[in-house]
């Protein structure tokens, strides 16, 4: 009697005991992005370093955001796997026929770009089109939307680099070095589109992301056709 009196207590204490606490789910929250350092920011407002919007790429920016972009990498380490570079770009690996020396040393400074100017008929080594051919990491660059981005470069993040290859005409539209003015020639300039990772200062929630950027290429002599 006894026994059996001891097994219904020990029955109804553990129906009316206190259920065993589990262990609360662990939330594992990324870093909050801080608020725009600009509460003026406007993307399609032209930043200082492109002298009141008369250029799209700068190579210099002193209020390039360097803190925000390295915050942003922080929150997505991984994003920088999405484009990889090659930091030394000359006309050793990328012109044929051509050193860089050779190329670094081209001197247009007697042309005009007048065709019926006696330094049209100048023949130092050089392009038929002169043009400015420069290596460059831009820190900020217009999209092909009318935006102004932030380019991801080592001055925010040690060791990334994004490197473009920019070739602007000296005399876009001027008749093209060394022909004849009978042919027409005309120097066109030429444009390439270009993805680099970007990071917008006016919505740091955006992240680090790829955007698409018209650069120019290269400086063409075109010959129209005749009738």
């Amino acid at each position: 009697m006894k026994t059996s009196l001891l097994c219904l207590a020990a029955v109804l204490i553990g129906v009316y005991a206190e259920p065993e606490a589990t262990a609360e789910p662990q939330n594992y929250v990324k870093p909050v992005y801080p608020a725009p350092y600009d509460d003026n920011c406007h993307p399609r407002k032209a930043p200082k370093c492109s002298k009141n919007g008369t250029e799209t790429l700068c190579f210099k920016d002193y209020e390039y955001p360097d803190k925000e972009i390295r915050n942003a990498i922080k929150y997505d380490p991984l994003v920088l796997k999405r484009y990889a570079d090659i930091a030394e770009q000359s006309a050793d690996n990328l012109v044929d026929g051509l050193t860089s020396l050779s190329e670094k040393h081209f001197d247009y400074s007697a042309y005009k770009g007048k065709t019926f100017d006696k330094s049209n008929w100048v023949g130092e080594e050089g392009y038929i089109c002169p043009s400015d051919v420069h290596y460059g990491r831009p820190l900020r660059a217009l999209n092909v939307d009318g935006e102004w981005r932030a380019i991801v470069q080592d001055i925010a993040w040690p060791g990334y680099t994004q490197t473009q290859r920019i070739e602007s005409c000296l005399f876009s539209g001027a008749a093209c070095r060394t022909l004849a003015p009978c042919y027409g020639s005309k120097c066109m300039q030429k444009y390439v589109y270009q993805r680099m990772l970007s990071f917008d200062p006016c919505d740091v929630q955006k992240g680090i992301f790829i955007d698409i950027y018209k650069l120019p290429s290269a400086c063409s002599c075109h010959i129209p056709g005749h009738a």
